[in-house]
């Protein structure tokens, strides 16, 4: 499986599984990624599990907490929690759709060293995220502590989503995208991660 990276969805896509899962629970734990105009675009990051033909994207969230289904992101020189990755939230996102969070484009300078930090230590940990998103996919489907289950995606149900998504709406939306566009995202980030950005200190 290749490295982590962070990613944005299409809104659209996760309008369509919340109102799917809405029907069938009367609500939704796909997490909103839409946060409107004035605020930073929300990510994802993955691919943090494949089952069979669905690749699980895990929200990061400002949630400092530890539980036994998050994985904390940390700054190592301050040994300071920056935020989270949230399994129990994690959704199958149809291949293609997904777009990878191109560094270079966030203007906030703060912000932008905040999310490299975020990056490069979930990419350092990836084997140990990996395998807490498996766990957790499976102590959902186990059913066993109802608490999660109720707090937690239905994973099973938006697998099934996700294919007739993909069937009816991803092959159309992948021929708008240009081909190239994942060479050029990445080669941004690989320099953009490279100048080791610093916020800028406020002058005494």
């Amino acid at each position: 499986m290749n490295n982590l990276k962070f990613y944005t969805v299409p809104y659209e896509y996760v309008k369509f599984l919340q109102e799917s899962e809405k029907e069938v629970r009367g609500f939704s734990r796909v997490p909103n990624l839409d946060y409107g105009a004035n605020r930073n675009q929300k990510f994802v990051c993955g691919v943090v599990l494949n089952i069979k033909d669905s690749n699980y994207f895990a929200p990061i969230t400002s949630y400092k907490t530890k539980m036994p289904d998050n994985f904390l992101i940390f700054n190592d020189k301050k040994n300071k929690v920056l935020s989270s990755l949230r399994f129990n939230y994690m959704f199958p996102i149809p291949k293609g759709i997904e777009k990878p969070y191109d560094f270079s484009n966030i203007t906030d300078r703060k912000y932008r060293f905040l999310v490299i930090q975020e990056y490069q230590y979930c990419v350092n940990n990836q084997d140990e995220i990996r395998r807490l998103a498996h766990r957790t996919y499976k102590r959902v489907l186990l059913g066993k502590d109802k608490g999660l289950v109720h707090n937690s995606c239905a994973f099973k149900l938006l697998e099934q989503k996700c294919a007739e998504y993909t069937k009816e709406k991803a092959q159309a939306y992948t021929q708008t995208q240009p081909q190239s566009f994942q060479q050029k995202a990445d080669k941004a980030n690989q320099e953009t991660v490279a100048k080791n950005i610093q916020p800028k200190r406020n002058k005494e």
